[in-house]
């Protein structure tokens, strides 16, 4: 198991050394086109991932990491890499990419929960391992921010009229119902 993986964007124009492997996180279309890179570090390895453009664009971009498995939210998706076993996967998003959110972010957050992503109308959440949990949408039309989170409920606002017409909503940690 990893014990501290290191993560984080770097210039994609820039002359990249060494690596153990280079892993594609792409959209709908693949579009060869590499908009943007992120390097992992390890003790035992170097790789690198690089996200095709037809991810979409990018207003923001987010990296968590946990255990061996990295989440990247950039542009219309949430990839999610495991960098032992060379798998990416990509879960769309309606709109754009939001926020990454863990344990540090969000205190209180249940156990079972491992990273929560946010669009522009949505909430994801996943364990772990990567895999997707529940998905809420139709929160928002223009962001979705978490604010806390105690045993068993996420509390957080919607926009729904920009700018500024934020609603709050409270979801259900274990299903992602709204309460």
């Amino acid at each position: 198991m990893i014990k501290s993986m290191k993560v984080e964007f770097i210039s994609n124009l820039e002359p990249w050394g060494e690596y153990d492997q280079v892993l594609v996180a792409q959209g709908d279309v693949s579009d060869s086109e590499v908009v943007a890179s992120v390097s992992v570090v390890d003790s035992a390895f170097v790789a690198r991932v690089d996200i095709l453009a037809s991810a979409g664009k990018s207003c923001f971009r987010s990296l968590r990491s946990v255990g061996s498995t990295i989440y990247i939210g950039f542009g219309r998706f949430v990839f999610v890499v495991d960098v032992y076993r060379s798998l990416v996967r990509r879960y769309p998003l309606s709109g754009y990419f939001g926020h990454l959110y863990d344990s540090h972010d969000l205190e209180h957050l249940d156990s079972h929960i491992s990273v929560l992503a946010s669009s522009a109308s949505e909430v994801l959440a996943f364990d772990r391992t990567g895999d997707l949990i529940w998905k809420q949408s139709d929160l928002g039309i223009d962001g979705v921010v978490l604010q806390r989170a105690s045993t068993g409920q996420i509390d957080g606002e919607g926009e729904w009229d920009p700018p500024g017409g934020w609603q709050p909503f409270t979801l259900r940690s274990d299903s992602g119902s709204i309460i």
